[in-house]
């Protein structure tokens, strides 16, 4: 059986190979991709801002203008979080890697099996949606030409995309060019938000589950040891209690370092999604922040496992050493809680703040508008 976590690499390899944002990869390769898909990125945004030059629309159409354009840069804060951070997904993947050696031949690989497995199955799954999803989208889109070919009328069907694009060429004549201009913006960019959020979740797991491994291993720390002699019992604790230090320590630097890492661009990328006014995009933020927000719950309630750890312990049988570090710990260990850009923790109680504040600003606008 191959373990969650090389399907888990493997998966994450595709995807970020894809985007060319794998750091293991050919420089002259990568450059190619990168120059690629910042002249897409490029394209697809002028492409949209040129409509306002040659058409006129009313407030509802410049609204729905507006929220793709939003969601467009969105998408290209979202990539360059990882572009510009290569280093950063490198050793993230190193972290990862290192702490499946560290626990390879131990009980503990069973925890990561079981945290990662369901990472691997949310992103494969993900990954099936976003294909099928695109399958039904390209059928909607071209459903004048499907329509012209099943049940053919006199004229043909208008061609209209639901996205409003300005090639400055006939979009009726030269609809494909219009259509592959979409297909490749959107694809490309719901594609880097789905690696982004995948891997993201991988690295949530991971760390939920080493904190797991530290809470297994200070709960047990008594136990396996009240039959060995009062010498070779505290030797043995101490060093349970250093390696779970250690791990803990490493895991709440590891994700600082990262949350620091990312924190300038996903905040403004969360203020840009706040700008969208559609209500189907809206939808879409809504759903996503949920699932960032409970993953950001899960991880702080990981965090605080040890302490609960110590509580459950038979520390009070412990010799008297190795009871004044359990009252040391007992005393300095805090959960871990993740604040996005310094102002906003990620939990469930900062996403119903969020979420009460949001509510109270459009009755407002809402309030003056009538």
């Amino acid at each position: 059986m191959v373990f969650a976590g090389k399907r888990c690499f493997k998966l994450h390899r595709i995807m970020l190979l894809a985007l060319g944002l794998w750091p293991y990869q050919e420089s002259f390769i990568w450059r190619i991709q990168s120059v690629f898909f910042f002249g897409t990125y490029c394209c697809f945004i002028f492409f949209q801002f040129t409509p306002f030059l040659t058409t006129t629309c009313n407030m509802e159409c410049i609204m729905k203008r507006f929220s793709y354009i939003c969601i467009t840069f969105a998408y290209v804060m979202n990539y360059y979080a990882l572009y510009f951070n290569s280093k950063v997904v490198k050793q993230v993947l190193e972290h990862m890697q290192f702490d499946w050696k560290m626990f390879e031949k131990s009980d503990a690989m069973k925890i990561f099996e079981e945290y990662l497995s369901e990472s691997y199955i949310l992103a494969l799954s993900l990954c099936s949606v976003i294909v099928l999803g695109a399958f039904g989208f390209i059928i909607i889109e071209c459903r004048s030409i499907i329509l012209d070919v099943i049940a053919p009328m006199n004229e043909s069907r208008p061609r209209k995309l639901e996205l409003d694009l300005e090639l400055f060429v006939n979009e009726e004549q030269y609809f494909l060019l219009y259509f592959l201009q979409e297909i490749i913006g959107m694809g490309i960019g719901i594609w880097s938000i789905i690696t982004t959020g995948t891997f993201l979740i991988t690295i949530a797991k991971h760390s939920c589950a080493s904190y797991k491994i530290v809470s297994y291993l200070m709960r047990n720390t008594v136990i396996y040891t009240l039959q060995l002699p009062v010498v070779q019992r505290i030797q043995f604790m101490h060093r349970n209690i250093c390696l779970s230090v250690y791990i803990h320590r490493r895991t709440m630097e590891f994700c600082k370092g990262l949350l620091l890492s990312f924190d300038m661009w996903y905040f403004p990328l969360l203020l840009t999604c706040a700008l969208s006014l559609s209500c189907q995009l809206f939808r879409i933020y809504f759903v996503y922040m949920i699932a960032g927000n409970f993953l950001g719950q899960t991880y702080t309630e990981h965090s605080f496992t040890i302490l609960v750890a110590m509580y459950d312990s038979l520390w009070y049988v412990a010799p008297v050493p190795i009871q004044k570090l359990f009252l040391i710990m007992q005393k300095s260990i805090k959960s871990h809680k993740l604040v996005l850009g310094g102002l906003f923790t990620v939990s469930i109680e900062g996403f119903s703040t969020l979420v009460t504040t949001a509510v109270s600003y459009f009755t407002v606008i809402h309030a003056v508008r009538s």
